[in-house]
């Protein structure tokens, strides 16, 4: 892939549905986080949750024409809308909105309704039509000019917006959603860009369009691939095809190892539609291994039950797993207990919905008989949460925005303890494995052991970790997890899954909220491309594990040794502690992911490596090409002195390394600190 330097251009270049975009100088992150116009002025993508695309602002301008009050003194449009994937969304959005401008004190406009409009594409009418055709409903929020920064809020922190390809589909259909001429509209308003309709929103990808249709098996594959851990075996792109670059060298094996042999006489045309859930198997000492119990269908059409041994996922750990337990039986199904979401913040949301959805049980019993009126989750009757280490901004902003919690950042288990100990009782524990940007671990085996004895529960966000790397959900009740990342590689789609843990006693509740709350709102060609891009996940995850430990040891250490380097933030060298508790969880053959994070000792050091770093540079992680950007800058720029307390030093620079030859990723950050030395001359 070639590198995109052009300022405001998508990465990769030349994608229209890109979920990062190029900001490659220092200044420039400066400047976009300050809305410098020349900076403003010059994107033309960005991630999704921050910047609205531009189909979708197409969208927006068309429906506010169509749809939106005037103001009768200036007969200007008073209002603005964001479009929301369900009518369940919006009125969530609508809640929010009301309960913000609330705690605000923000009584303009505080009579101006909040309206939801709901519009639905036609269905397909056979078969071959169904390729290119799907019935979808679109629920968009208008609010007044003056409470778009809430609305625009609800949109950042859930991630329960359209995606960008959904927005170009419905600008296809927009005749029939609005009952207007194309035409007409285009004679009466300039809101459009005449070339805006005229969009190519079917992308190619290995030689042929995307069939719609296929959007329901592509989302069966998505969820047995994330159950099982394991990649389709038949007719997977090679690495090298995908990035025009020589076969990264690591152990196929290892890869092989993992997907179960089909029986001569089972049907193999897809091995994994014939899996139904795979088995973890804690054991006494600690060692975990894995069973799959599967229903397959012969070529002529009888079932029979298979029991294949597959190997463990999971180290022997020398302190133990799981505390007066001889064994612990867990299972995944993928039909049950594996959910799609348009965004992985989507994900952590709905986690959140639940567990406040259970405490709402709690309250009612207390709460006056008024209560059954307000909105779930908001007010001091409800049980804290507690956002266990310093995490993804949006995360913590979802814990005290739709409720309230305990921020612990510098995971201390005798800080927790001593709420737990205090008399109160706490919802849940979220947490990433490991953190972003830190690359920290807490112990999540000594945490479970709270979670028993105290009764709250744990949502483990593995985004960084990641399915091949680490695994944790015999230690939590929920895991949740950006699909946006590795799991997809291409960024060029937006994803998340919600994977429940069949032995938690939350589980039996959170069926029941599924089975009344869910909607599946993953448009089915973002499913569609996230399930070809994710084939090949697990060796794409090998070779860049193998990758960034190299370069970390042969590069950035050295310049941590020599003092160039203030700090290298990675599960292996963060801390001792985050080491051997990232080791608890590390699966037998996963490393330490292909994220980390360095810091310098003052500004000008990290401005002359960031500028004169010859890759990618902008927002996001987890993609097949190396991706920098200066972290603490771009997600914390108006809370730097705040988060300083916390570690976060504003000259770090994070890196997620992608497929790249080791060799070449070498010369591309020495030069880099060449820059530096020379600099400093």
């Amino acid at each position: 892939m070639d590198i995109q330097t052009q300022l405001g251009q998508s990465i990769p270049p030349q994608t229209n549905h890109a979920v990062s975009v190029c900001l490659p100088k220092w200044q420039d992150n400066i400047d976009y986080e300050e809305g410098k116009k020349r900076v403003i002025d010059a994107l033309t993508t960005g991630y999704p949750r921050f910047f609205i695309h531009k189909s979708i602002q197409q969208l927006c301008n068309l429906l506010l024409h169509k749809y939106s009050k005037v103001n009768n003194l200036s007969h200007d449009i008073s209002e603005n809308c964001l479009p929301f994937s369900s009518y369940n969304v919006a009125k969530r959005c609508r809640e929010f909105i009301k309960i913000r401008k609330l705690v605000n004190h923000s009584a303009e406009n505080i009579d101006y309704p909040i309206r939801i409009l709901q519009l639905k594409s036609e269905k397909p009418i056979n078969a071959e039509e169904a390729k290119y055709k799907q019935q979808c409903t679109i629920a968009c929020v208008f609010v007044h000019k003056d409470d778009y920064v809430y609305l625009k809020e609800y949109w950042q922190h859930t991630g329960e917006g359209i995606s960008s390809r959904l927005a170009e589909y419905m600008l296809k259909n927009i005749e029939h959603l609005l009952g207007t001429q194309i035409a007409d509209l285009k004679k009466s308003t300039d809101f459009i860009n005449n070339n805006a309709i005229d969009v190519k929103y079917i992308e190619e990808r290995y030689g042929r369009s995307l069939d719609m249709s296929q959007g329901e098996e592509a989302a069966m594959k998505i969820k047995k691939r994330i159950a099982f851990k394991i990649v389709d075996v038949d007719n997977i792109p090679s690495i090298s095809s995908r990035n025009n670059s020589p076969s990264p060298q690591f152990n196929n094996q290892n890869i092989t190892n993992e997907i179960a042999q089909t029986p001569n006489n089972v049907d193999n045309g897809d091995p994994q539609e014939s899996i139904e859930f795979i088995e973890h198997f804690v054991e006494e000492n600690g060692s975990v291994s894995t069973v799959s119990t599967t229903e397959r269908t012969t070529t002529n059409g009888n079932h029979i039950e298979v029991n294949e041994t597959i190997p463990s996922t999971t180290p022997v750990s020398t302190n133990g797993f799981l505390p007066q337990q001889q064994q612990q039986h867990l299972s995944v199904d993928p039909n049950t207990d594996v959910y799609l979401f348009p965004t992985g913040m989507s994900a952590i949301f709905t986690a959140h919905r639940l567990l406040l959805e259970l405490d709402s049980i709690r309250v009612r019993r207390t709460a006056n008989s008024n209560f059954s009126k307000s909105p779930i989750g908001y007010g001091g009757q409800y049980m804290k949460t507690v956002m266990f280490g310093f995490p993804y901004t949006d995360t913590l902003s979802i814990l005290r925005k739709f409720n309230h919690c305990h921020f612990i950042p510098n995971m201390d288990l005798q800080e927790l303890l001593k709420i737990l100990q205090s008399g109160e009782q706490i919802l849940a524990v979220f947490i990433e494995a490991p953190s972003n940007p830190l690359l920290q671990m807490c112990d999540i085996v000594e945490l479970y052991k709270l979670s028993k004895l105290f009764g709250f529960y744990i949502v483990v966000d593995d985004t960084v970790g990641g399915f091949t790397n680490v695994d944790v959900l015999p230690y939590c009740d929920i895991v949740v997890s950006s699909l946006t990342k590795i799991f997809s590689g291409d960024s060029n789609v937006m994803a998340g899954s919600l994977v429940l843990n069949r032995q938690s006693k939350l589980y039996q509740f959170a069926l029941k909220f599924f089975e009344k709350s869910y909607e599946y709102l993953l448009w089915c060609e973002d499913c569609i491309m996230l399930e070809r891009n994710s084939r090949d996940f697990v060796s794409r995850s090998l070779h860049i594990n193998e990758t960034t430990e190299w370069i970390i040891d042969n590069v950035f250490k050295k310049y941590e040794n020599n003092g160039l380097v203030k700090k290298v933030f990675y599960p292996k060298y963060s801390t001792p502690q985050t080491k051997a508790n990232y080791d608890k969880v590390k699966t037998s053959n996963g490393g330490y992911g292909e994220l980390f994070s360095v810091v310098f000792h003052n500004e000008a050091d990290a401005t002359v490596f960031f500028d004169c770093l010859d890759l990618c540079k902008g927002p996001s992680l987890g993609t097949n090409f190396t991706l920098a950007c200066p972290y603490a800058i771009i997600a914390h720029y108006n809370e730097l002195d705040v988060i300083k307390q916390y570690g976060i030093d504003r000259w770090l620079i994070r890196v997620s390394v992608g497929l790249e030859d080791k060799k070449y990723l070498q010369a591309k950050f020495e030069e880099a600190f060449k820059k530096v030395l020379e600099a400093k001359q």
